[in-house]
């Protein structure tokens, strides 16, 4: 909540305080989980080898314990992290890992298409990134996943502008902001008790 909340030393501060309670007892999820929101807190303030060393103690736990959401979300938070840094080969490598914990679960598979449409988005693989955002913003409708799917419009529209020439628009949900400026914050989830994890 702190970190969707942008009040990122209190998150950092938070998560350290609980994996310091929970060193000596068996509460391998919450220690995994945090270790996930510091990689994220260390990402969002640009400090990546921070980032990388916390998110792949998560790894090593969630996957000792085959936990596919906190393995979904880990290595979606590292293709972000590459996409970031504008290491694409890196970003790709984790989406593919991102795709093979997505199966059977629809939203899933959503998220990671919009990922992979940002991805292609910023290489100028304006035709792909296009086809790909469609295919997730019917999945976010499908599913009623509304900010999802207003996000994802959203990055459709710069895809078009891209394409075609600027597009006339009455809003900008993203406040005019370069998309690659709020995609770090914008994709941070919540994780439910059993491994699994939901949207904002």
């Amino acid at each position: 909540m702190l970190l969707n909340d942008r009040q990122v030393d209190a998150a950092e501060e938070a998560a350290f305080r609980v994996i310091d309670l929970l060193s000596e007892k068996d509460e391998q999820l919450l220690v995994c989980q945090c270790h996930r929101v510091l990689g994220d807190v260390y990402r969002s303030k640009g400090e990546a080898e921070k980032a990388v060393s916390h998110y792949e103690v998560a790894l090593g736990v969630a996957s000792s314990f085959t936990w596919h959401g906190q393995l979904f979300w880990i290595h979606h938070s590292l293709a972000q992290l590459f996409f970031d840094q504008g290491e694409f080969d890196d970003a790709h490598a984790h989406i593919e890992r991102v795709k093979s914990h997505a199966v059977n679960n629809t939203y899933y598979l959503g998220r990671v298409m919009h990922l992979q449409t940002h991805v292609w988005y910023r290489q100028d693989k304006l035709g792909q990134a296009k086809s790909e955002g469609l295919r997730a913003a019917d999945v976010f409708e499908k599913l009623g996943a509304a900010q999802d799917l207003k996000l994802c419009r959203e990055l459709l529209r710069w895809i078009d502008e891209k394409l075609n020439g600027p597009v006339a628009s009455n809003e900008s949900d993203c406040n005019g902001e370069p998309l690659e400026t709020v995609l770090p914050l914008m994709f941070i989830n919540s994780s439910c008790s059993d491994g699994t994890t939901e949207s904002e």
